[in-house]
């Protein structure tokens, strides 16, 4: 798993909490001079929530996929 800095995201990444890789959120804000992160995500009941993270929390979804190997015949 990578680890990011504020630089490493952008408005409409998918990430996701540390501590809960099922929840999926999407960046609304890049909050650079706080070093926060802004999300937003839909829960359980269909409500929009919206929190702010710092970067140390988050992890991108793209690093929860699987890596497929290439197996090459000689």
């Amino acid at each position: 798993m990578a680890k990011y800095t504020i630089r490493d995201f952008a408005k409409g990444d998918q990430v996701y909490h540390l501590s809960n890789s099922k929840l999926k959120m999407v960046v609304v804000e890049v909050l650079t001079d706080e070093n926060e992160i802004s999300c937003r995500w839909v829960d359980n009941d269909g409500r929009t929530q919206s929190v702010r993270f710092i970067t140390e929390e988050l992890g991108k979804t793209d690093d929860l996929r699987p890596r497929l190997k290439t197996i090459t015949k000689i």
